[in-house]
């Protein structure tokens, strides 16, 4: 079975305790490679290590779980809450948690929680695996709409702004179009093409910046006028793209 990657977030040490044994036990495909007391220390070892799946404790010393995500440009992990309180599920239904756990988590519902998340990771490699090897490099970038796709020319895009699940493509002729897509669906093939993940929220043609407000993250100024906000974890990419 193939190998999950895992990262605990949990400042209980009997409870952290109690989810490594259980994995050991039942779940010898989980692999996890760090516990984390505080959303400080999770934060730093996700910048430099990927994982499959994330176990989120949502009291915490520094804060709540659910500010870690809310400070994370991208999340591309899937999020099982583990908690002693039913109170923040509304929350965790937001944040597009894959599961919620009470505490003390059983065997039963673990075992539903890792189905579930086997089901997606399964998923999202077969995906992976259908698509093409190879696709034609075109310029025009279809876009889903409730009659079929809008065919824009990519040197049109100003930029492309997430709205929740949704992305909204702003136009050099001042039109935009909102699209049932999230801006990951895009990025890959956008950023080959001159675009650049600037935020969580936004991804920008680095052709139609006009000016560069320094700040902590800093904003930026499109040439139609409209104000992005620069991500501080991309600021020094960005800025070494254009040599500084």
């Amino acid at each position: 079975m193939t190998t999950v990657n895992v990262l605990i977030i949990e400042d209980d040490p009997f409870f952290s305790s109690m989810l490594t044994d259980l994995f050991a036990t039942h779940f010898p495909h989980i692999l996890v490679h760090h516990i984390a007391n505080s959303i400080a220390e999770a934060r730093q070892f996700l910048l430099k290590q990927p994982v499959d799946l994330v176990f989120l404790d949502i009291e915490l010393p520094d804060g709540k779980g659910f500010d870690l995500l809310i400070s994370m440009d991208e999340i591309d992990f899937e999020v099982i809450v583990t908690t002693s309180h039913s109170a923040y599920m509304l929350d965790a239904i937001r944040h597009s948690a894959l599961d919620y756990l009470i505490k003390p988590v059983g065997l039963p519902e673990m075992e539903v929680a890792m189905a579930k998340f086997m089901k997606r990771f399964h998923s999202e490699k077969t995906d992976k695996q259908l698509q093409p090897a190879a696709k034609p490099d075109l310029k025009k970038i279809p876009l889903p709409t409730l009659d079929g796709f809008v065919f824009v020319n990519l040197d049109e895009i100003v930029f492309a702004e997430a709205d929740r699940s949704y992305s909204l493509f702003s136009l050099k002729n001042g039109k935009k179009i909102m699209v049932s897509k999230t801006l990951g669906d895009f990025e890959e093939r956008l950023v080959k093409h001159n675009f650049f993940r600037i935020h969580k929220s936004y991804i920008i043609n680095l052709h139609e910046i006009i000016n560069y407000v320094r700040g902590e993250g800093g904003h930026l100024v499109m040439t139609n006028k409209a104000v992005v906000p620069v991500s501080r974890t991309r600021k020094i990419e960005f800025l070494k793209i254009f040599g500084y």
